[in-house]
């Protein structure tokens, strides 16, 4: 990592419409909301109402999907993982290690930066590279060229020696 990188939650981003326009929000957050509402109106004794009319906004089968998106975004990070760094180690054991980066819950929101000793922290190898060096200047042209294709063609893109990995908007 350079001076001024960061890394970031693997917290999948969704867009909703939201008043003609559409916001972003954390699959891990909008399904939490559905459980803890769900779990609310399991256990109210009175008007159950309210509940029944915030719990129609969601849809079963999209709570399945972001669960999956999640999972999915879970098993390309250990898998990366295991493959590099951390291959001594179990899955479970890599799970652990990356605990504040599955979800949102350490760092509140998607956009908050991990920097590189916490990062550290958690088990990731992590070599600071002077952004003078030439292999920076790669890494930069590597960055630049793949946020031009989130940008314009994709929403996410994961690659690795091993695979690939990327989702249409």
């Amino acid at each position: 990592m350079g001076t001024t990188s960061e890394l970031g939650p693997i917290d999948p981003q969704i867009y909703v419409p939201k008043d003609g326009s559409f916001i972003r929000c954390s699959a891990h957050n909008i399904i939490q909301s559905y459980k803890e509402l769900f779990e609310r109106a399991v256990g109210e004794k009175g008007n159950l109402q309210p509940y029944l009319l915030q719990l129609s906004r969601y849809d079963e089968r999209e709570i399945k999907e972001l669960q999956a998106a999640i999972e999915l975004s879970e098993d390309i990070a250990i898998r990366a993982l295991k493959s590099g760094m951390m291959s001594e180690k179990t899955k479970d054991e890599i799970k652990n290690n990356i605990d504040i980066f599955l979800t949102p819950e350490t760092t509140k929101v998607h956009g908050r930066p991990i920097y590189r000793d916490e990062g550290e922290r958690h088990g990731i190898c992590i070599e600071k590279i002077d952004n003078k060096e030439d292999f920076w200047h790669k890494i930069y042209e590597l960055y630049i060229r793949t946020d031009n294709l989130v940008s314009t063609r994709a929403s996410k893109c994961f690659e690795s020696k091993d695979f690939s990995f990327i989702a249409n908007p």
